[in-house]
């Protein structure tokens, strides 16, 4: 039984926990600061989007300009909002739209059997909760 749980899959699905004790805390306990929910809201996605970039880069072998070029641009992005989130300008939305060009971009990366199955079946679930649960927050 144990041998068919994919551990990476569950600590992948783990990631979406402080979402939804976020969520919770936002419709039930309201025990959190709003300012500092959202505020780790925002830079727990980014950190996200860097972490699902850095997943295009193989160390073990020499890949593609076009492959470390996809995995730096979530991270070169990413350094772009911080900076305007410091400025104090709502960057919710581009974080969404960062998380939604990622997956379609991956979409075409993707293309392997093995990987297609895990973009299905752990990417799409993932990224789609997450904007989900940031669209949710900022309501």
């Amino acid at each position: 039984m144990f041998k068919k749980i994919n551990l990476q899959f569950i600590i992948s699905y783990f990631g979406l926990l402080p979402f939804l004790i976020i969520l919770l805390d936002k419709f039930f306990f309201k025990f959190f600061d709003y300012n500092k929910v959202n505020n780790f809201s925002i830079f727990y996605s980014i950190i996200i989007c860097v972490f699902i970039g850095a997943i295009n880069w193989n160390l073990k072998r020499n890949i593609s300009f076009s492959m470390v070029f996809i995995g730096f641009i979530p991270s070169f992005v990413s350094v772009f909002i911080i900076i305007i989130f410091l400025y104090s300008y709502e960057v919710v939305w581009y974080v969404v739209s960062l998380l939604i060009f990622q997956l379609i971009f991956d979409n075409f990366n993707y293309k392997e059997k093995n990987d297609r199955a895990i973009y299905y079946q752990l990417r799409v679930p993932l990224t789609l909760s997450i904007v989900f649960c940031l669209i949710l927050i900022q309501l």
